[in-house]
């Protein structure tokens, strides 16, 4: 695929068959349900399920209402961005998928990994997946776990980036006004605000990918190659890292972008 162009004009494709998609996310509690609202409420999908690390059991819906169509977001083994290489603990919940679904091939799935970059001492490692984890459907030749592939997808300093930029505008000159040093002032500010991941609508989605193009374009931004997004997470993890966090950002709706779901003219 050749560079895509991120601009601000776009269409969300609410009939888009996406297939079977996997999310693996940090949170236990907020990335969880907040993309479960998002693909239930907002994009109308009827296969979503909810995997947590605290619930062991996986539900698999005993009617396959939309075939074509399934979206598993589960929790990796821990919360630290390491264990996204914890494959046997995926695996065993993708089998138990599998029992109910015999067409849920995970080598046919892309796969988004969700992660907060907030936390110092995950430097190294994040570094490291950032060039491993550059394709949604393939595996990296860095990577040396053949079977899994997937798209590295951070937020800075957390994923609560994601969910103001879904109410506000001009978000980018955010960090200039208030104290955001760690993400607990983010989630201050958002309790303060009364910001409800369960409000975003279409609208707001909308909002909250011309606020994430804004802010890449102050970081000189302007294109992604889903094929291998590498140097496009090298170039914004240098300057949030160095700059402390400049820009509330999430790359959330990049996957959004890469399933055809988010259509940039």
């Amino acid at each position: 695929m050749e560079y895509q162009i991120l601009n601000n004009k776009i269409k969300i494709n609410l009939n888009k068959n996406i297939g079977k998609v996997i999310y693996v996310v940090e949170g236990e509690d907020v990335e969880l349900n907040l993309l479960s609202h998002i693909f239930k409420n907002v994009l109308k999908y009827k296969e979503v399920i909810k995997i947590s690390r605290r619930d062991q059991k996986v539900l698999v819906p005993e009617s396959l209402l939309n075939y074509n169509s399934k979206i598993v977001i589960m929790n990796s083994k821990s919360s630290h961005v390491g264990t996204i290489e914890k494959t046997k603990y995926i695996n065993a919940k993708i089998q138990e998928i599998q029992k109910e679904d015999e067409y849920f091939n995970v080598e046919d799935c892309p796969i988004y990994y969700i992660y907060d970059c907030d936390r110092p001492e995950d430097k190294e490692i994040i570094q490291e997946f950032i060039g491993k984890y550059t394709n949604s459907r393939e595996a990296s030749e860095k990577s040396d776990y053949s079977a899994f592939g997937g798209m590295l997808l951070l937020s800075y300093p957390s994923i609560e980036s994601f969910i103001i930029s879904n109410f506000e505008t001009n978000i980018s000159e955010l960090s200039s006004k208030e104290n955001f040093e760690t993400t607990k002032d983010v989630k201050r500010y958002i309790k303060n605000n009364n910001y409800d991941y369960n409000k975003i609508t279409e609208n707001s989605l909308i909002n909250a990918f011309n606020e994430m193009v804004t802010s890449l374009e102050k970081i000189h931004i302007h294109r992604v190659n889903l094929d291998n997004i590498e140097e496009f997470n090298q170039n914004i993890f240098n300057y949030e890292v160095l700059n402390k966090y400049k820009y509330l950002l999430s790359l959330l709706l990049i996957s959004f972008i890469d399933l055809g779901i988010i259509e940039i003219e």
